[in-house]
């Protein structure tokens, strides 16, 4: 019981910091939008790295890495749920590297179309709410009902295997260089 109560809290307390990570993301795009007339480069390059850095963040969520494979043997009904999720995922990837592509054209150009990348950053972090909202409201209790104690030990023991290894690892899987660094100081409008 043990190993599913703390499997439960660090799945728990990753979706709590993804929820807050997301609503910092977006409070942050809603004032650089509002407060600038004409965004330049720089806002826009770095709103894009904080994208991709949770976007990596999430990909990397013990919910992803071992509960959801874990739930793909309960059958049908959890299957699809754990298929429909990365649909979601997939698609909001899509939306993130398709806007990636026209922040490097934008550069290139010396153009930036910033109310298209604007629509995208925030299309971007509407599908990871929605994501978010079914992994709560669905996944979970989903998981809670169908998985056994050993299941839960399984995942448990990967959880702490994770945490006993060295730093550097976890750091070098979540690092985010920035897509332009070497440009992130030019300023188009």
């Amino acid at each position: 019981m043990l190993t599913a109560t703390y499997s439960i809290i660090a799945i728990a307390a990753e979706q709590d910091k993804a929820r807050h990570m997301l609503g910092r993301l977006q409070q942050h795009m809603e004032a650089a939008w509002r407060g600038l007339q004409r965004l330049d480069f720089a806002s826009l390059d770095s709103a894009f790295n904080r994208l991709m850095h949770f976007d990596q963040f999430c990909r990397g969520r013990k919910i992803e890495r071992y509960l959801m494979p874990t739930l793909r043997r309960f059958g049908r009904d959890a299957e699809l749920l754990v298929a429909e999720l990365e649909i979601i995922s997939a698609k909001a990837s899509g939306i993130l590297r398709l806007a990636g592509e026209q922040l490097s054209s934008a550069f290139d150009l010396g153009i930036a179309k910033a109310g298209e990348l604007c629509d995208s950053f925030e299309l971007y972090c509407r599908h990871a709410s929605v994501r978010l909202d079914r992994e709560e409201r669905e996944l979970l209790p989903l998981a809670r009902r169908l998985l056994t104690v050993e299941d839960w030990f399984g995942i448990a023991a990967q959880c702490l295997s994770e945490t006993s290894r060295p730093s550097k690892g976890r750091q070098a899987r979540n690092g985010v260089q920035p897509l332009h660094a070497d440009r992130s100081s030019a300023n188009y409008h």
